[in-house]
């Protein structure tokens, strides 16, 4: 059976179920299923969990790790390129995160913020670099500047990441 129609069973089986099991809609509208409730979010709602310490611990140490290694030499193949855009993306993104977690004291955030930036912007260049072995060694070293100026400022120099 090819993919494509066992597609369209799985599709028109799982249909008739949703359909015949959702008692709210009318069975001749079930062309316009109703959107869910949507509800009213605020900044309260998306409270830090933890400290930032253990967010670094958890979240990017790993992949800093894991890139330190696939760095260490070129990639060989898709699949080790494919690791390293893992590794860069998921330290791109949480960079954005971070840079909204700031210290309360304003002219610190500010700080904060600009240095979130700086990963942030050669995160993102680390991780469109895939492929290229040079250029993604220059930008992981410009990333690890700037996580290692952010350990500096407001970690008191603990912390260091060595390339």
């Amino acid at each position: 059976m090819k993919t494509v129609e066992l597609l369209a069973i799985i599709t028109s089986l799982t249909g008739a179920f949703f359909f015949s099991n959702a008692p709210h809609i009318n069975q001749s509208q079930n062309n316009s299923i109703p959107l869910p409730v949507q509800q009213v979010t605020n900044d309260d709602d998306f409270e830090p969990i933890d400290n930032m310490h253990h967010f670094m611990e958890y979240i990017c140490e790993p992949s800093y790790k894991g890139l330190k290694q696939v760095m260490a030499t070129e990639p060989a193949d898709r699949k080790a390129w494919k690791v390293f855009k893992n590794h860069a993306l998921v330290l791109a993104e949480t960079s954005a995160l971070v840079a909204t977690r700031g210290p309360e004291d304003e002219l610190k955030n500010k700080e904060w913020i600009a240095i979130s930036a700086d990963v942030y912007r050669s995160g993102k260049s680390l991780y469109k670099s895939s492929g290229n072995y040079a250029e993604a060694k220059k930008h992981y070293s410009t990333m690890l500047d700037s996580c290692n100026r952010c350990h500096t400022v407001f970690a008191k120099g603990k912390y260091q990441l060595s390339k």
